[in-house]
């Protein structure tokens, strides 16, 4: 049986992974910057929800970000220290002029409100691999420190943190809130549990999933497309960074996350940012 593997970026990258994997296609929950442009010529539905969540103020969660290209949301980020963001490298991938990237930070509205943040240099994890999505991380230096009103840096775990199969965690976006509607305008937020990395091997099959991953979700809650780069928190830590899953947001099998834990993705963002 193959699965083919879709992922929405500049370009599309198909992937085939034999094995006996579920008939289940799976793509980065990056919102494409066409999709970001169509989304923003029509009329947006004020939904209220992620994928069974709700609406939250970013006062909040001062960390969170919406990383614009352009001018369009394509995903979500969060505040890790005054000048650093951090981001999935599949939404810089491969490459993107900094001059073209902005961070809307201390609103909770997609659209208006807060601050802009122009970027002035982007670092992708340099064993960021584009076809499995390991090491999905990335950080933007700013030019204009993350100061303000509802802007706050988030901590992040330490290096070897594994959080606990079953505690709850939280993600955070303004990605599709239904697998086929608009974006909504407002913070979206819902509760997941972590998933034991043996179950979730069990739903993707082992070849797509590394020790640079953890998993979260269940029936009805997840994350989804324009939630890429944007937190997954629990006890007031970072544990991890919204990074793939099914096309069926919100169906059986649980949305991946890159391991904030793991030594590889730690070293990688204390060495840059120096957290």
């Amino acid at each position: 049986m193959r699965v083919s593997l879709f992922v929405f970026a500049v370009s599309v990258v198909a992937l085939v992974v034999g094995a006996d994997v579920a008939e289940e296609a799976w793509r980065a929950k990056q919102l494409a910057p066409e999709a970001a442009r169509t989304l923003a010529a029509r009329r947006i539905a004020g939904l209220s929800k992620i994928i069974g969540g709700h609406s939250v103020e970013v006062a909040t969660y001062p960390f969170q970000l919406s990383l614009r290209s352009n001018g369009y949301h394509i995903c979500g980020a969060s505040v890790i220290a005054r000048s650093w963001a951090l981001t999935a490298a599949h939404c810089l991938f491969p490459s993107r002029d900094p001059k073209t990237i902005t961070f809307r930070a201390g609103s909770s509205h997609r659209q208006n409100g807060g601050r802009l943040h122009v970027a002035t240099e982007i670092v992708l994890h340099p064993e960021y691999n584009p076809a499995l999505f390991d090491n999905d991380v990335a950080l933007v230096r700013v030019q204009q420190p993350f100061v303000g009103p509802d802007v706050e840096a988030i901590l992040l775990v330490p290096e070897n943190y594994e959080p606990v199969i079953g505690m709850r965690t939280l993600v955070l976006g303004w990605g599709r809130t239904l697998v086929h509607t608009d974006l909504p305008d407002q913070l979206q937020a819902v509760e997941v549990p972590i998933v034991a990395k043996s179950a979730c091997v069990k739903l993707w099959s082992v070849d797509l999933l590394t020790s640079n991953m953890i998993c979260a979700g269940q029936i009805g809650r997840d994350s989804c497309n324009g939630d890429s780069g944007g937190p997954l928190v629990a006890g007031g830590y970072q544990i991890g960074v919204v990074s793939w899953g099914s096309t069926d947001c919100g169906g059986p099998m649980p949305a991946v996350y890159t391991h904030l834990g793991q030594p590889s993705v730690r070293r990688f963002v204390t060495q840059i940012a120096g957290v």
